[in-house]
């Protein structure tokens, strides 16, 4: 009895792997399915939810012969819009107007118009948890004025909007707040930072196509507080103190006056590291914010001799005041917003629990008004380049 159990076990292993590279689990063929990658949400002047779902169209992206008759016409990829009382509604519009049952399996981006944006952006965050197969991945961004846009964006570079945004996000262009970040933050009281994008009407990029004529780029970010955002806006300067904040900053380019005769120095810093670090006394709570990087000295305009330690040692101080100085005015916007966009309760939370029970009912108001935050930078200048002193100054010497 025992062998013929352990023949039945042995048996139901060997079939197992099988029967998990069998194939597709669901009725639906993967040919058969339409894919959403990229979702744009707004409000109509009616004040109608307004879902558009861009679709990839694999008949205009089968390989013909180049130059012939055979070779796809029109973009490889649609758009479909409804509008109606809510998402889910506006969503089943969609799906009885096309042949095909969506997927959102692909789908990379959300992007939020600006008046959407200031009732709330958490009904789209609990539409994609619905979604079975949707990427908690996903990148999230707002726009400045309406959403629609994004259609008009001439595709140069990428062969989809959805690449464009995703790139933005791969080279730390812009903020990385994903789905997953948004939810997160909605247990916290719906505190985030989210990316803006903004659009330049540029009707010689595409000649053939006048209609296409909105040059998408990256902006400043908006804060979003309670889930809603704000009137409060990050600049595109502020957004790169947000991005070292977050440590999502792979390098940047930091100009600073010399001491010397006030000409630009430009410095690339990198390996950036920033801790946000609780302090409890006497049942007080206050914040150390702790910021470190790599930098090197990528171009000198200046008469300085950068040979001179002490030179250096002046430079390093003008890096770390102009990080600080953008840090500070992050989180006064952040606080002006009743933001803790940066979920530094998280924080308290894990360090000093009982802390954090006693002040959890009035945090908001604590952090926007009476936080103590002591911010510190230290930059280490490493690297001089090849000349110590300005190219243009040895010429005249």
């Amino acid at each position: 009895m025992n062998m013929l159990r352990k023949r039945l076990i042995t048996i139901c292993l060997a079939l197992f792997p099988l029967v998990i590279i069998s194939g597709c689990w669901s009725a639906f063929e993967i040919n058969d399915r339409a894919f959403a990658t990229i979702i744009l949400l707004d409000l109509t002047d009616k004040g109608e939810t307004e879902l558009s779902l861009g679709f990839l169209l694999p008949n205009r992206m089968t390989p013909g012969t180049t130059g012939g008759s055979g070779a796809p016409k029109g973009e490889p990829f649609t758009f479909v819009t409804k509008a109606a009382e809510n998402i889910s509604q506006a969503y089943s519009k969609i799906s009885v107007d096309i042949s095909r049952p969506i997927s959102f399996g692909h789908t990379q981006v959300i992007v939020i118009g600006e008046k959407y944006a200031r009732q709330g952006v958490l009904p789209i965050i609990q539409f994609a948890e619905r979604q079975t197969a949707f990427h908690l991945s996903s990148n999230i961004f707002v726009t400045h004025g309406n959403v629609s846009k994004i259609t008009k964006t001439p595709l140069v570079f990428e062969p989809f909007v959805s690449t464009i945004l995703s790139k933005y996000i791969r080279h730390h262009y812009t903020l990385d707040s994903t789905v997953k970040d948004v939810i997160i933050a909605s247990y916290k009281g719906g505190d985030i930072l989210l990316p803006f994008l903004n659009f330049t009407e540029k009707p010689e990029i595409e000649v053939d196509n006048p209609k296409k004529n909105q040059w998408i780029g990256t902006d400043g970010a908006a804060i979003i507080s309670g889930g809603k955002m704000s009137n409060i806006k990050l600049n595109p300067d502020e957004l790169r103190g947000s991005l070292w904040m977050s440590a999502q900053i792979k390098s940047t380019i930091i100009t600073v006056a010399s001491p010397s005769d006030g000409k630009e120095i430009s410095c690339v810093a990198q390996d950036v590291s920033t801790n946000f670090d609780p302090v409890v006394k006497n049942g007080e709570v206050s914040f150390k914010i702790k910021s470190k990087a790599k930098a090197f000295i990528l171009d000198n305009k200046s008469d300085i001799d950068l040979s001179k330690s002490d030179t250096l040692i002046q430079i390093k101080k003008k890096l770390n005041e102009a990080v600080k100085n953008n840090i500070e005015q992050v989180l006064i916007k952040t606080r002006e917003a009743k933001s803790d966009a940066f979920l530094m309760s998280n924080y308290l939370d894990w360090q000093y629990p009982k802390a954090w029970k006693k002040i959890k009912s009035r945090w908001k108001d604590y952090y926007s008004s009476s936080l103590p935050i002591d911010i510190s930078v230290d930059i280490d200048l490493d690297r001089t380049g090849g000349n110590y002193r300005s190219v243009e100054v040895e010429k005249t010497d």
